[in-house]
């Protein structure tokens, strides 16, 4: 599965390679690369060295793509583990931002 990013501007000032393993409700683990370091930036199955790698349950993750769990909540609450720059763990923040609904006038 091949993602592209919507604004490879933000993704170049993230700068950073994430290893992201999310474990399903019957307990397998799924792995995927974010590499925001390489343009266009990439996301999918790859075997790079990675800066960071976030692990979490699915159920957290997707909290967490809706905006309804902050990155660094889950980190204090011991719902993502980080392994790697914890500083650069944090800028996954920025990527995860729900989109907004646009004030559009019909």
């Amino acid at each position: 599965m091949l993602i592209t990013f919507q604004d490879e501007s933000l993704a170049r000032k993230v700068h950073t390679c994430f290893k992201i393993s999310i474990k399903a409700g019957d307990g397998t683990v799924k792995t995927w690369t974010v590499d925001t370091e390489s343009h266009p930036p990439y996301v999918g199955p790859n075997e790079r060295p990675f800066d960071v790698e976030l692990t979490m349950e699915e159920k957290d993750f997707m909290k967490m793509t809706t905006g309804m769990l902050k990155p660094d909540e889950a980190f204090r609450l011991g719902k993502m583990k980080i392994k790697g720059l914890y500083g650069r763990a944090l800028k996954v923040k920025s990527l995860l931002k729900p989109p907004r609904v646009s004030d559009s006038k019909l």
